[in-house]
C-alpha cells in the first residue's frame, strides 16, 4: 500500500490535476465569499463555523500525511519536488473542499 502510495504522489498527472482541482475549489470558494448574501453576519457566522471545520480537518490530513510518509522507508530516495508538491497541494484542495461542503450544510441546517 505505501508503495501504491508513493507512485501516486511521485507522478506529474496526479500534481496536474491537483493544480487544477486548486484552481477550481479557490474561485469556487472566492465566489462564495463576495456574494451579496454572505456578507451579512449570519453569513460571516456560517463561513466561522465551517473555517473550524476546515482547519480540523486540515490537522487530520496533515498528521495521517505525516504518519504514511514516516513510516515509509525508501533510504534510497530523496523526497522529490513532485512527492512534496503533491502532498502539498492535496492538502490544500482537500481543505478548501471541505470548508465548501462545510458551508453547504450549515447553510441547509440553519
Amino acid at each position: 500500500m505505501l508503495e501504491a502510495f508513493h507512485n501516486l504522489i511521485s507522478g506529474r498527472t496526479f500534481f496536474r490535476i491537483g493544480v487544477e482541482l486548486g484552481v477550481v475549489v479557490t474561485v469556487i470558494f472566492i465566489i462564495m465569499i463576495v456574494r451579496k448574501r454572505n456578507r451579512d453576519e449570519r453569513g460571516w457566522k456560517i463561513f466561522g463555523k465551517a473555517s473550524i471545520v476546515a482547519f480540523i480537518w486540515l490537522i487530520f490530513i496533515i498528521n495521517l500525511i505525516a504518519e504514511i510518509t514516516g513510516n515509509a522507508s525508501y533510504p534510497h530516495e530523496q523526497t522529490g519536488y513532485h512527492q512534496f508538491a503533491n502532498t502539498l497541494q492535496w492538502v490544500y484542495d482537500t481543505t478548501i473542499l471541505v470548508e465548501i461542503i462545510a458551508v453547504f450544510i450549515i447553510r441547509h441546517r440553519e
